[in-house]
């Protein structure tokens, strides 16, 4: 008998660490920034696109050819969808990569190379012949999306203003800066925009080194305030501070307001922090 209690105890303590495991696993995910887009997703904290494709072989191909057949056919289809997902990537509060890749036979033909040089993270055959391709691609890095749209589109206003670039006396050491922008209404973009409440740029892509080693992406964004403390782009030391509204737009809003305390603690961070993009947003 109590051999047979042990055995119960034993197995509800492993079916309640189970159970733990998936809430942790659940929790986390929600946390986490990322966007679904057609058969594909987009992680905003990371900077990183994945896309899923599938392929099956032809009628009469058995073995190892109808193996080779089903991944030729999975590749082809996440290629398809990756430039689907891509055209839906939100650039600004204005446009999406569609508009620019409609706009300029230049653009579509570099988001078409940009696809071709896709990393293939995952194969998976499946018991019936399926066979499923994973791609990944990054927004960031001197190969990423957000430096091929940059090179290709010329910022109105490629210089930092002279008002943003505190003297070496009013830089502090930050390390990064966290943005509150929650009920807001905010949603991830390539290409963010932070102006005060008189309506001066305080952060924009000309602000940005986009072609430096290790570039993600301008922001990165988070659910919560705990996990925007452990992005490693804001460091050990960022400076903290709410935004007061979102800029409205025909579109999604994607850029923030910071009243006059917060925006003047955002210009005493210092240009560097700026160039590095050592921003995260927080949002909903």
């Amino acid at each position: 008998m109590k051999k047979g209690v042990t055995l119960m105890s034993k197995y509800i303590k492993l079916l309640f660490l189970v159970i733990l495991a998936f809430s942790v696993i659940s929790v986390a995910a929600n946390y986490h920034t990322i966007e679904t887009i057609g058969d594909g997703e987009i992680d905003w904290e990371t900077g990183l696109i994945r896309v899923v494709g599938y392929g099956v072989p032809p009628r009469g191909v058995y073995g190892a050819q109808a193996k080779l057949m089903a991944r030729g056919a999975a590749k082809a289809d996440a290629y398809r969808n990756a430039v689907e997902v891509l055209k839906g990537v939100r650039v600004n509060s204005q446009s999406y990569v569609q508009n620019y890749v409609m706009a300029s036979d230049e653009i579509r033909t570099s988001v078409d190379g940009f696809v071709q040089g896709a990393r293939i993270v995952g194969v998976n055959q499946q018991v019936d012949g399926m066979v499923e391709v994973i791609l990944e691609l990054s927004l960031g890095g001197q190969a990423g999306l957000s430096a091929l749209l940059n090179r290709s589109i010329s910022p109105t206003n490629p210089e930092v203003p002279e008002w943003i670039m505190p003297s070496i006396s009013e830089q502090t050491s930050y390390t990064g800066v966290i943005i509150d922008g929650r009920n807001l209404g905010l949603k991830p973009a390539l290409y963010p925009q932070i102006f005060d409440i008189n309506g001066y740029l305080l952060y924009s892509q000309s602000m940005v080194d986009m072609e430096r080693p290790g570039f993600t992406t301008m922001v990165a964004y988070s659910r919560s305030m705990e996990m925007a403390k452990k992005i490693p782009r804001v460091g050990k030391n960022p400076l903290i501070i709410s935004a007061v509204s979102s800029v409205q737009a025909d579109a999604d809003a994607t850029d923030l307001v910071l009243d006059s305390e917060a925006s003047k603690a955002f210009q005493g961070v210092g240009r560097e922090i700026l160039k590095n993009a050592a921003v995260v947003f927080v949002i909903d």
